[in-house]
């Protein structure tokens, strides 16, 4: 593990509540320490099919069966050793064998259902008992279990193995044998409900399948408005947060690691916000149904939760036009997956495909202008080019984790100041006179994007050092207030400096290498 670095920043983290809040935590974005990719083991590599695997429990060949995660507990399979070493996966993520200070917060998602913050947005969204609510359970634990024998076993266990490995019943004796290694990710994922987690892509869908959401998983406005906090997944900041102790150790280049979880997760979580839209546009859209449209989750929180002042406004300081009352669509998941579509050819050099190479998302563009038009904008409408945008999402992942499962390759030394500089160019207008978006989310996404790259670099020890004075500077200028839920007076006073940290970074990155 390298040294932390002494100087740290903003941070998203999550909390117990198994979201992500954004808040004013002084950790994290600087603290170099890594966790790498281990490198693939030899297996049948399937072409691109026309969606990524992992993710669709319609494509199981058979309905499967949760197991408890004591099944996994055994001295001789992932319950012994010492803790954080191979072999005491279990051990290291069950809570009772870590300190207060450090934990997996999956393992307490359950228990968190019955503090008195969980009690009182449940009285405000007229649950009664939240950990027994079908809405809370669906991310909080594992609520598909049949048998009455270990339902509540595994209820308790919060987001326990199965939650994240997939149903174990059938894969739980077959995944110790040799020929295990020697069948595809789609085989282990079709034919025994097992998530290749190995495979960033698989990962990544199955992290936001909760952490954004999907059609059993909708954590509304009301649920915020109730007072859980707002899901903004950004998977590479996300797996190095400080007090998220990790039970794997990923081998391999941490540079190459990080290169690729960036833009996979970009990928990944707009795809899940993007089928979430979809999913409430087809409720909204249907007869009898009394679904909220629009779901003013999916917009920008800040373009309504801000100070309203004496300053100048927000628009005169970006070069992005919206219409008066429009807030943003998407705005955290929309930043800067088109800096990740253009970037795959340096998190996976050396690939032939042309589908990498050359990535075009011009049914995304398409949704992002209509969902930009109008406050309400019809539903049905939104559904028809919503699911047009996730096929071709789907189609770009199907061809990003083929390129995984093939094994990572040696990402190049100079990828991680290339993206660096894409993303701060991306922070500005055209001409790089003004911001090219004043909204807090677009410019979170760009800066936590370029930290991502800053620790690709190797940090203060690297060829990032010179990126780390305007990193903070922005960082500084991000956080939010002492006992503030967000970026209170966020106007001139803050919006110029970011601007000149990011024109900083621009020209600090604008090297032959980073250009």
């Amino acid at each position: 593990m390298d040294a932390p670095d002494t100087n740290r920043g903003f941070n998203v983290r999550a909390v117990p509540l198994i979201a992500v809040t954004l808040v004013a935590i002084v950790a994290g974005v600087f603290n170099t320490a890594q966790s790498h990719q281990p490198p693939t083991a030899a297996v049948a590599i399937v072409a691109p099919t026309a969606k990524p695997y992992g993710v669709d429990k319609a494509d199981f060949k058979e309905p499967f069966t949760y197991r408890a995660s004591t099944s996994c507990s055994a001295a001789a399979c992932h319950g012994g050793g010492a803790i954080g070493k191979v072999g005491s996966e279990h051990s290291t993520w069950a809570r009772e064998a870590v300190s207060a200070g450090t934990s997996d917060p999956h393992s307490k998602a359950y228990s968190v259902l019955f503090n008195p913050v969980s009690v009182k947005m449940g009285k405000a969204l007229g649950i009664k008992e939240p950990h027994k609510d079908a809405r809370c359970l669906a991310c909080h634990a594992v609520d598909s279990v049949k048998d009455p024998a270990t339902h509540d076993q595994i209820l308790a266990e919060g987001v326990g193995c199965g939650a994240c490995h997939g149903p174990a019943d059938k894969w739980i004796a077959e995944h110790t044998l040799p020929s295990w290694k020697a069948r595809s990710n789609q085989e282990k994922w079709t034919e025994f409900g097992f998530v290749p987690t190995k495979n960033l892509v698989a990962r990544a869908l199955n992290c936001a399948s909760c952490h954004v959401g999907d059609g059993g998983r909708d954590m509304n406005h009301d649920f915020i408005a109730a007072g859980h906090p707002r899901l903004a997944f950004e998977p590479a900041r996300f797996h190095f947060q400080p007090d998220y102790r990790k039970h794997w150790t990923e081998k391999g280049d941490p540079l190459s690691f990080e290169v690729r979880m960036w833009v996979i997760g970009q990928a990944a979580t707009l795809r899940a916000s993007v089928n979430l839209l979809y999913e409430r546009a087809k409720k909204a859209d249907a007869p009898n149904e009394k679904a909220p449209w629009p779901e003013f989750s999916g917009y920008s929180c800040y373009a309504c939760h801000q100070t309203i002042g004496d300053t100048e406004t927000r628009g005169s300081l970006s070069a992005t036009p919206r219409t008066p009352g429009v807030p943003g669509w998407e705005v955290w998941s929309n930043t800067t997956v088109d800096v990740a579509a253009k970037s795959c050819e340096l998190a996976f050099p050396g690939l032939s495909s042309p589908e990498l190479r050359d990535v075009k998302l011009p049914a995304v563009e398409e949704l992002r202008k209509f969902m930009g038009a109008k406050r309400a904008p019809a539903p049905g409408e939104v559904a028809k080019r919503a699911k047009a945008a996730v096929v071709e999402l789907d189609t770009w992942l199907a061809h990003l984790q083929t390129a995984e499962d093939r094994g990572p390759s040696t990402v190049g030394r100079d990828a991680p100041v290339k993206i660096a500089h894409r993303l701060a160019v991306n922070a500005l207008s055209s001409d790089g006179k003004v911001l090219a978006d004043h909204d807090w989310d677009s410019l979170a996404a760009n800066y936590l994007g370029t930290a991502a790259m800053y620790h690709a670099a190797g940090g203060k020890a690297g060829t990032g050092a010179g990126w780390h004075d305007p990193l903070l500077a922005i960082d500084k200028n991000l956080r939010f207030p002492p006992i503030a839920n967000g970026p209170v007076k966020f106007d001139r006073l803050r919006l110029d400096p970011i601007r000149d940290s990011f024109e900083s970074l621009r020209n600090k990155t604008g090297t032959p290498e980073g250009k």
